[in-house]
């Protein structure tokens, strides 16, 4: 009877736990396309300008064209650092908007890693990725969905 009771105690316990992830999971916003759009803008302007302006300067001090390819590498670096451990780009940060994992975490540099290369393939495909955003119900790009990430509104 011992172990019949343990076993009813744990059951319930984990009813109990998927009953309070489904509310919470009812209580996130997702965020759309447009305001998404709107961060990916923001990144060029704060991110994407600075990083033009620092290959300029590097390819005209060193007369070494690839050396632009260090400031990319760094850009990538930075994006990648910045959406695992601070929960997305300074566009997206700046909207209030955040990228979590299914439990409502930071999504750490390695799932990081898979969303950016994720990313990649949303692109070559001619944006449909990048577009699913749009009719997705918990608005998914094909890169989050990869990465199993999703970009919600900060509470």
């Amino acid at each position: 009877n011992l172990q019949k009771l343990q076993k009813f105690q744990q059951q319930y316990l984990l009813i109990r736990l998927k009953v309070e992830n489904m509310k919470k999971s009812k209580n996130v916003k997702y965020a759309g396309f447009w305001i998404r759009f709107l961060a990916a803008f923001l990144d060029g302007l704060i991110i994407g300008i600075p990083a033009l302006i620092l290959q300029f300067l590097l390819i005209l001090t060193t007369r070494i064209s690839s050396s632009m390819y260090l400031v990319q590498l760094g850009t990538i670096v930075f994006t990648v650092y910045m959406d695992g451990i601070k929960g997305g780009t300074p566009g997206k940060l700046v909207l209030g908007l955040k990228i979590v994992n299914e439990k409502g975490q930071f999504i750490g540099i390695p799932t990081a890693i898979l969303r950016y290369l994720g990313k990649i393939v949303s692109g070559i495909i001619l944006g449909i990725g990048y577009l699913m955003i749009a009719w997705d119900s918990k608005k998914q790009g094909l890169h989050d969905k990869i990465a199993k990430t999703f970009v919600v509104y900060k509470k």
